[in-house]
């Protein structure tokens, strides 16, 4: 697959949303009445509209919709207020960003280091050389570093050839590579910049970040992920006013007004990443709860130093506090376990970030929940970076398996969420983040109820009567106008529409990780079993709801479908999910299977 990446250069780096206090303000009104109405809507349908002849119908909806409400609530208080974070000027000298009297004074060092597994050694090559274009105001040293979790030959000579470090990862417990531990382990700075392999900072990158840790008790700042070459569209007036005229112009600018600017044919693989950068991450700036995503950021080494050892305690600890129940003095046996844990983890070499899929996300949670040190993070508003999107429909299914699967595998195996370190506000913006993957379960139940309806006429409520539509629109608008309020200028249909496309990967990744399996695996063959056919299964639930549909309509039409009501609801119900499952219809534009990564591709 080659990458023509010049033809992007004279796009412009998009300028951070600009932030409105009235549009906030309107946000939390709305998102406060939002909330008030579901827990209405709730608390009636599991009291009272439950429909007693099909419990086995009725419960799973009911659980669906208050699971999705949770979710709804958390995203909600992940959007509520927006706190900017003022920049810093540039140290100069080390003495600036530490906090002992006695701190050396000489120039920053810093470590970059480009991560590779099996892209393209000519996409490596640029990476590598715009790090190596960094300028900074004072004298500063930067040493740079190639991993290459692929072990390939040619990215060697490439590091050779740029004089660039070359790291390779080790092995441990079976568990496949630990790229945090490794790189952290083989540099020396007093920061550490992350970079994939299609990281191309912009030479002021260091010049615009450094300067918050001025603050000692910041940790790491992340800067948004900004993929150049996604494919921008055309403004809905532009599509509207050349097949109607100014008619068409208008019904743009009416719609625009409601929902903010609409482009067709943007982004066809759902993976503009502004949505998360520039609205979810810079909410949760204000909690210092702004997670790492690897790619782009910029870590204090002595921060994952720390984190090392607090995750091998905890790791170990619980073993030790076992052989520790015997000794009755409360002041002994805290000793015991403590040096007894520090001794018996670092005999063991345990790795602090062994969940490998999302090991920069784990490595926030333990760093947030240093209970000694309080480390901040920060999420720097401006793009300083260029990335490339998925370039394929296999690639963006194994970046969404990957990053469902390491979520999911954090939620269920290791869980920090609650360790007494972490403040509620992070508890909650945390929690959001591990139920949202989860969302494949209550989606799957929000595809199938109105089929099971439009086919079989049983409802999953008592009755498609008045107090129902009275308990179920209000919240349903205002839910949607407070979402649009709090994402102005960031649309969330795409989001939407890959959790209902990419469904099969969601639940794909769910039982694996229910049956303990690792990625990557050791496999006989290069190709592993199929994850999911993406495009056969939207063909499906499509032709099933509108044939429910129609066949819904039809019994009406002789007079054998009772409830008119309840064939508006589940058709309005179907259509949506069918709008949502053509929303990507580019995954399955080649009519071909989505397969299974194979072990390198989930190792990329």
């Amino acid at each position: 697959m080659g990458h023509d990446l010049d033809r992007f250069d004279d796009r412009g780096v998009p300028e951070p949303l600009p932030l409105s206090p009235w549009r906030e303000s309107l946000y939390q009104y709305l998102a406060t009445l939002a909330l008030v109405l579901g827990a209405w809507y709730l608390g009636w349908r599991w009291t009272a509209s439950l429909n007693q002849h099909a419990l086995w119908f009725s419960v799973p909806v009911v659980v669906a919709e208050s699971c999705a409400y949770l979710a709804w609530a958390l995203f909600a208080y992940n959007l509520w207020r927006t706190a900017a974070r003022p920049s810093r000027s540039a140290p100069h000298w080390i003495s600036e960003c530490v906090s002992e009297l006695a701190a050396p004074h000489r120039p920053l060092a810093v470590d970059v280091c480009v991560v590779t597994c099996d892209e393209e050694a000519a996409l490596v090559r640029q990476s590598l050389e715009c790090a190596k274009r960094l300028v900074y105001p004072y004298r500063i040293e930067i040493r740079l570093h190639l991993y290459d979790a692929g072990h390939r030959p040619a990215m060697k000579q490439l590091a050779d050839s740029l004089e660039v470090a070359y790291l390779v990862p080790e092995e441990q417990d079976g568990l496949g590579t630990h790229n945090l531990r490794r790189i952290v382990e083989e540099t020396r700075g007093d920061f550490i910049v992350f970079c994939d392999a299609d990281t191309r900072m912009f030479p002021s990158f260091l010049e615009h970040t450094l300067g918050y840790f001025r603050d000692p008790a910041v940790a790491w700042v992340q800067t948004p992920q900004w993929y150049d070459d996604v494919p921008q569209g055309i403004p809905l007036g532009d599509v509207l006013g050349h097949r109607f005229g100014p008619t068409g112009r208008a019904v743009a600018k009416v719609c625009e007004a409601v929902a903010g600017p609409v482009w067709i044919g943007r982004d066809p693989y759902g993976s503009d990443p502004a949505l998360f950068f520039d609205v979810i991450q810079r909410r949760r700036d204000r909690a210092d709860a702004a997670c790492s995503c690897g790619a782009g950021a910029v870590y204090r080494s002595d921060a994952l130093a720390e984190a090392v050892d607090l995750v091998r305690v905890r790791r170990v600890g619980k073993a030790v506090g076992r052989f520790a129940k015997g000794i009755r003095d409360q002041e002994c046996r805290a000793d015991f376990v403590e040096s007894v844990t520090r001794q018996a983890a670092a005999d063991a070499g345990v790795a602090p970030y062994h969940l490998r899929e999302s090991e920069h996300f784990y490595a926030s949670m333990v760093l947030h929940g240093c209970r000694g040190r309080r480390w901040r993070s920060v999420l720097h508003p401006r793009a300083e970076s260029r990335m490339s999107s998925p370039q394929t429909p296999r690639e963006a299914v194994v970046r969404r398996f990957r990053r469902t699967l390491g979520l999911m595998e954090i939620a269920l195996r290791d869980n920090p969420v609650f360790s007494r370190g972490l403040s509620l506000p992070q508890r909650l913006l945390y929690v959001q983040t591990l139920w949202s993957s989860f969302g494949c379960l209550w989606h799957s139940v929000f595809l199938l109820a109105p089929i099971v309806f439009l086919y079989t006429g049983i409802a999953p409520v008592a009755a498609y009567s008045p107090q129902f539509f009275i308990h179920l629109l209000p919240f349903l608008l205002t839910a949607e106008l407070a979402m649009m309020t709090g994402t102005w200028g960031v649309s969330c249909f795409r989001h939407r529409a890959a959790s209902l496309a990419l469904l099969p990967v969601d639940l794909h990744a769910l039982w694996a990780v229910m049956r303990g399996r690792r990625f990557p695996m050791v496999a006989q063959s290069k190709r592993a079993r199929d994850l999911s056919r993406l495009a056969e299964f939207r063909i499906a639930a499509t032709a099933l709801t509108l044939g429910g549909m129609f066949f819904a309509v039809a019994r009406f039409a002789f007079g054998s479908h009772p409830d008119p009501s309840g064939l508006l609801v589940n058709g309005l119900w179907g259509l949506y999910n069918v709008v949502l499952l053509s929303g990507t219809v580019s995954l399955s534009a080649r009519n071909v299977s989505v397969e299974s990564p194979s072990a390198q591709e989930v190792q990329a």
